[in-house]
């Protein structure tokens, strides 16, 4: 299930997400989640996602990202896919391409790639 945004904002409250992964810890590989999951540490390798990635702000995530829903915070090098969104907020540094139907770009934050967008029916196929 993914968690309910804070009224009035684009906000989620870290109380409502399913898994945290703590700041302190470096993880290789293949993540693999059906609801959501907030990444504060280091992260390399792939993330397949059904519902909700939140990058924090500590985060440094170097991956090739497949989700429904991404707020970033952080910092991500590789390239997102998104069925529903992307956020990136004004603490946040993307490099690589985004596509998704929907992405809000906060000022202050920093995206080098280009972005694709489809509407929400197209970008499954």
């Amino acid at each position: 299930m993914i968690p309910e945004k804070k009224a009035g904002s684009s906000e989620y409250d870290e109380k409502d997400i399913t898994t945290v992964v703590a700041d302190d810890l470096e993880i290789r590989g293949t993540i693999k989640f059906k609801t959501s999951v907030m990444l504060k540490g280091i992260f390399e390798g792939e993330i397949f996602s059904e519902g909700l990635l939140v990058v924090g702000p500590t985060a440094k995530v170097t991956a090739t990202i497949s989700t429904k829903t991404l707020v970033s915070h952080g910092e991500i090098s590789g390239n997102v896919t998104a069925t529903d969104q992307v956020t990136l907020k004004n603490s946040s540094l993307h490099n690589g391409d985004i596509s998704t139907p929907n992405i809000i770009i906060e000022n202050g934050a920093v995206f080098n790639g280009s972005c694709s967008m489809r509407p929400k029916d197209a970008a499954t196929g």
